[in-house]
Protein backbone atom coordinates (compact mmCIF):
# COMPACT_ATOMS: atom_id res chain seq x y z
CA UNK A 1 0.00 0.00 0.00
CA UNK A 2 1.53 3.13 -1.04
CA UNK A 3 1.44 6.51 1.35
CA UNK A 4 -1.86 7.77 -0.88
CA UNK A 5 -3.65 4.61 -0.03
CA UNK A 6 -2.71 4.81 3.62
CA UNK A 7 -3.69 8.41 4.23
CA UNK A 8 -7.03 7.32 2.03
CA UNK A 9 -7.34 4.35 4.57
CA UNK A 10 -6.64 6.77 7.86
CA UNK A 11 -9.68 9.27 6.16
CA UNK A 12 -11.57 6.66 5.99
CA UNK A 13 -11.40 5.96 10.21
CA UNK A 14 -11.59 9.16 11.12
CA UNK A 15 -14.77 9.34 8.67
CA UNK A 16 -16.02 6.03 10.42
CA UNK A 17 -15.84 7.85 13.71
CA UNK A 18 -17.73 10.54 12.68
CA UNK A 19 -20.41 8.79 11.33
CA UNK A 20 -20.77 7.08 14.62
CA UNK A 21 -20.85 10.62 16.65
CA UNK A 22 -23.18 12.08 14.08
CA UNK A 23 -25.50 8.64 14.76
CA UNK A 24 -25.08 8.92 18.30
CA UNK A 25 -25.77 12.51 18.84
CA UNK A 26 -29.26 12.34 17.81
CA UNK A 27 -28.78 15.16 15.01
CA UNK A 28 -29.36 15.49 11.71
CA UNK A 29 -26.59 15.38 9.56
CA UNK A 30 -27.16 18.75 8.55
CA UNK A 31 -27.34 20.19 12.24
CA UNK A 32 -24.43 17.98 12.74
CA UNK A 33 -22.31 19.51 10.09
CA UNK A 34 -23.04 22.46 11.38
CA UNK A 35 -22.35 22.01 15.02
CA UNK A 36 -19.16 20.29 13.78
CA UNK A 37 -17.70 22.78 11.13
CA UNK A 38 -18.13 20.59 8.22
CA UNK A 39 -20.26 20.70 4.80
CA UNK A 40 -23.00 18.55 4.28
CA UNK A 41 -21.53 18.03 0.76
CA UNK A 42 -18.40 16.31 2.37
CA UNK A 43 -20.26 14.46 5.27
CA UNK A 44 -22.00 12.82 2.42
CA UNK A 45 -18.68 12.25 0.22
CA UNK A 46 -17.12 10.40 2.47
CA UNK A 47 -20.07 8.24 3.22
CA UNK A 48 -20.04 7.58 -0.06
CA UNK A 49 -16.56 6.88 -0.39
CA UNK A 50 -16.60 4.60 2.79
CA UNK A 51 -19.75 2.64 0.92
CA UNK A 52 -17.80 1.92 -1.90
CA UNK A 53 -14.85 0.85 -0.16
CA UNK A 54 -17.21 -1.32 2.27
CA UNK A 55 -18.78 -3.27 -0.93
CA UNK A 56 -14.94 -3.67 -1.97
CA UNK A 57 -14.50 -5.68 0.59
CA UNK A 58 -17.24 -7.66 0.98
CA UNK A 59 -17.95 -8.61 -2.72
CA UNK A 60 -16.64 -11.34 -3.77
CA UNK A 61 -13.47 -11.72 -5.44
CA UNK A 62 -14.27 -13.45 -8.59
CA UNK A 63 -16.82 -12.03 -10.33
CA UNK A 64 -18.63 -14.31 -13.71
CA UNK A 65 -18.55 -11.98 -16.58
CA UNK A 66 -21.55 -12.54 -19.52
CA UNK A 67 -20.27 -10.93 -22.34
CA UNK A 68 -21.60 -10.44 -26.20
CA UNK A 69 -18.57 -10.29 -28.30
CA UNK A 70 -19.13 -8.10 -31.44
CA UNK A 71 -16.61 -7.61 -34.64
CA UNK A 72 -15.67 -4.35 -35.61
CA UNK A 73 -18.59 -3.26 -37.81
CA UNK A 74 -21.09 -4.22 -34.84
CA UNK A 75 -22.37 -7.93 -35.87
CA UNK A 76 -22.10 -10.56 -33.78
CA UNK A 77 -19.41 -12.62 -33.53
CA UNK A 78 -20.25 -15.74 -31.32
CA UNK A 79 -23.56 -16.76 -30.06
CA UNK A 80 -21.77 -18.57 -26.85
CA UNK A 81 -20.14 -17.03 -23.73
CA UNK A 82 -16.98 -17.58 -23.66
CA UNK A 83 -15.65 -18.43 -20.13
CA UNK A 84 -14.80 -15.15 -18.68
CA UNK A 85 -14.12 -14.91 -14.92
CA UNK A 86 -13.16 -11.44 -13.48
CA UNK A 87 -10.75 -11.60 -10.27
CA UNK A 88 -10.48 -8.15 -8.28
CA UNK A 89 -6.86 -7.52 -6.97
CA UNK A 90 -5.91 -5.35 -3.92
CA UNK A 91 -4.34 -2.84 -5.65
CA UNK A 92 -7.27 -1.97 -8.01
CA UNK A 93 -5.66 -3.89 -11.21
CA UNK A 94 -8.22 -6.43 -12.46
CA UNK A 95 -7.36 -9.69 -13.62
CA UNK A 96 -9.29 -11.79 -16.41
CA UNK A 97 -9.27 -15.38 -17.19
CA UNK A 98 -10.75 -15.69 -20.73
CA UNK A 99 -11.04 -19.54 -22.10
CA UNK A 100 -7.83 -20.39 -19.88
CA UNK A 101 -5.75 -17.26 -20.86
CA UNK A 102 -4.67 -15.14 -18.20
CA UNK A 103 -4.83 -10.95 -18.39
CA UNK A 104 -4.04 -8.36 -15.89
CA UNK A 105 -5.67 -4.84 -16.47
CA UNK A 106 -4.77 -1.76 -14.72
CA UNK A 107 -7.85 -0.58 -13.40
CA UNK A 108 -7.52 2.81 -16.04
CA UNK A 109 -7.66 0.90 -19.48
CA UNK A 110 -10.41 2.65 -21.28
CA UNK A 111 -13.28 0.35 -22.17
CA UNK A 112 -13.04 0.55 -25.86
CA UNK A 113 -9.00 -1.19 -25.59
CA UNK A 114 -10.78 -3.85 -22.97
CA UNK A 115 -13.46 -4.50 -25.86
CA UNK A 116 -10.81 -5.48 -28.18
CA UNK A 117 -8.45 -6.90 -26.07
CA UNK A 118 -11.52 -9.66 -25.54
CA UNK A 119 -12.57 -10.00 -28.43
CA UNK A 120 -8.61 -10.69 -29.62
CA UNK A 121 -8.36 -13.16 -27.18
CA UNK A 122 -11.95 -15.05 -27.54
CA UNK A 123 -10.95 -15.46 -31.28
CA UNK A 124 -7.56 -16.15 -31.06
Amino acid sequence: MNARQKLHQIHLQEWTVRFADQKASGLTVRQWCEQNNLSFHTYNYWKHLLKEEVVDQTMPDIVPLSLSVLSDSGSLLETTTPNIRSIRSNNSNVQMQINGISIEIDSSVSEEFLCKLIRAVCHA
